[in-house]
């Protein structure tokens, strides 16, 4: 059973997660470096700054 405590502690978990991608992405954007995603169940490798603006949009 999920109490309302549980369901913010979710919540707060998923934002700080979201937070890190973020600046890991930042960081990555900087040196220049690629990411590996998931696209349409395949990994695909993009480009970090490319990375950073599909995140922004969504």
């Amino acid at each position: 059973m999920v109490t309302k405590e549980t369901h913010k502690m979710a919540i707060e978990a998923g934002r700080c997660l979201r937070k890190a991608v973020r600046e890991e992405l930042q960081q990555k954007a900087l040196l220049g470096q690629y990411v590996i995603i998931n696209r349409n169940g395949k990994a695909c490798r993009i480009s970090a700054k490319q990375a950073l603006k599909i995140a922004k949009a969504k």
